[in-house]
Parts: C-alpha cells; structure tokens; sequence
C-alpha cells in the first residue's frame, strides 16, 4: 500500500516536472490546415480618411462589413493551400460626392482565390482561381480586391517556440498593389504573447503587437502618376489556437499620415491623415 502510494506520488511529482519543463520551454506556434475543412470569418473595418489637397480638405468615412471562407486545399513542400471566398460584402461610403451610400459588390462574392501560406504564416502567393472584375468605385480600394485583400489575413508567428511574456519582431519589407500604385511598406512591428486565454471555445494564446512602419509607391490613377510616402502607427490583439493551429480573432487600429504629389502635367502635392480600425473574429 505503501509502495503503491510512493509510486502515485512519483509519478505525479515526475508528470508535474514535465509540464513545469514544457512550459519554460515554451510552445512553437505553427498554423494547420485539414483538406475540405472550412472556417468562417466575420470582418468589420471602419475608416477615417482626411485628405487636404490645393487648399481643401475632404473627408470620407467607409465601413466595411464582410463574411468569407477559408477552406484547407493541400499541403505542398511543407507550405499550406488555402481556397479563400468572399460570401457577403456590404460597404457604407460618406464622402463629399457619396452622402450614406450602401454598396454590395455582388460580382466579387463566390470568387475563389487560392492562398499558399507557410506553417508561421508567411502568404507566400494569392492567385484568382475565378474571374475577379476590377472595382466599380475606387474608393472601396482592396475590400472589392479579394486577391489582395486575403494576403492579409494570418498574423506571422515566430520560429522559435514561445512562452508568455516572449517577444518577436516584424522586420520584412512587404508590396501592395492597390488602385494603380504599388506600395512598399517597411515595418518594425513588436510582437508579444501575454498570456493564455479561452476564446471562442479554444484555448489560445492572446499575442499583442504595437508598431511602426513606412511608406513609399509610385503609380497612376485616373490619369495620373502619383508618389506617395508616409508612414503609420499600429497596435492590436490576435488570439491563436495552439492545437488547431488557427487565428480565432485579430483586432487591430492604424493610424497613418501620408504625403502624395503628382508628376507629369498635372504636378500637385497634398496631405493625407487615416485613422481605421478593424476587427476580424472566427464565426464556425
């Protein structure tokens, strides 16, 4: 009975050890993917865009609300296919030409687009796998854009394992193509997991991020060439479900002020301020 009990205790005192180990070693996030298996997610952004230009100042407020789908597609050299879906868009415009304007862009919902994504993270590819017509009203930007816009979807993890209170960085240089300009942006963004929380059924780890980041694009839009350069502040909250290896929600605000000339013919410069926040959340 004795022995029996010492034995009990051994291994529970030998399983403790065990945890206490893991757990100061921390834990290597990596995101997974099951072929056939679909997640859905609820997006709702809403942006403060102030622009003075020749000496007027326009402001224009649009809220954005969306629905799409993430469905598990393939597994190839260690990196994770992803078929991504639009399922429902609703946009509100308020701008000095559009007063409360509602606007659906029926033509891109149903739209597949695959995702190539490395286990931390890392979109390494978009590509419209259906027909994708461009935007009726520029001022909806990559929202009207799924190719674009799902290359933003998955917060990058580090490589090495973690544990509450560890940080990593976001260093790489990244390019955007939107509305005719291709932007470069650099960043310097601090990533930190805070602690361990049950979200939305799933045990997650709760990652803070806080950060800066500069602008630079050129292109055309309506005709003309355009420079801009700027730069923008961000902070957040992601939750991450460590088993699964999915994102439950991101929750994010950016505030960024922005330069823009025109070259050419028609040389201009003016100011832009935007202020936006976001909120995408793990609905089934």
């Amino acid at each position: 009975m004795v022995r029996s009990l010492s034995r009990v205790i051994f291994i529970l005192t030998l399983s403790t050890v065990f945890v206490m180990f893991a757990f100061a070693q921390g834990e290597q996030l990596r995101y997974q993917s099951e072929k056939g298996v679909s997640h859905q997610y609820k997006i709702n952004s809403d942006v403060k865009q102030k622009m003075q230009m020749m000496g007027q100042e326009f402001t224009s407020l649009i809220s954005n609300a969306i629905e799409l789908s993430l469905e598990g597609n393939d597994v190839k050299d260690g990196n994770l296919l992803y078929i991504g879906r639009i399922d429902k868009n609703l946009s509100k415009i308020e701008s000095p030409m559009m007063k409360d304007t509602a606007m659906v862009a029926k033509d891109i919902n149903g739209k597949r687009v695959q995702i190539v994504v490395t286990p931390l993270g890392k979109t390494l590819k978009t590509t419209a796998i259906d027909s994708i017509p461009p935007p009726a009203n520029p001022m909806l930007g990559n929202i009207v854009n799924p190719t674009e816009m799902m290359r933003r979807l998955f917060v990058e993890l580090p490589e090495k394992a973690v544990a509450v209170g560890d940080t990593w960085k976001q260093t790489r240089p990244d390019t955007t193509n939107a509305q005719g300009m291709k932007i470069i942006s650099k960043p310097d963004i601090t990533y930190k997991v805070a602690g361990a929380e049950k979200k939305g059924g799933f045990d997650c780890l709760k990652i803070t991020f806080e950060g800066s980041a500069t602008q630079y694009g050129t292109g055309s839009r309506q005709g003309m060439e355009l420079v801009i350069d700027g730069t923008s502040k961000s902070k957040g909250t992601a939750f991450f479900a460590t088993k699964s290896g999915i994102l439950v929600s991101v929750e994010s605000s950016t505030s960024s002020d922005t330069n823009i000339s025109g070259a050419g013919e028609q040389m201009f410069s003016g100011t832009q301020s935007v202020t936006a926040s976001s909120k995408m959340v793990l609905v089934k």
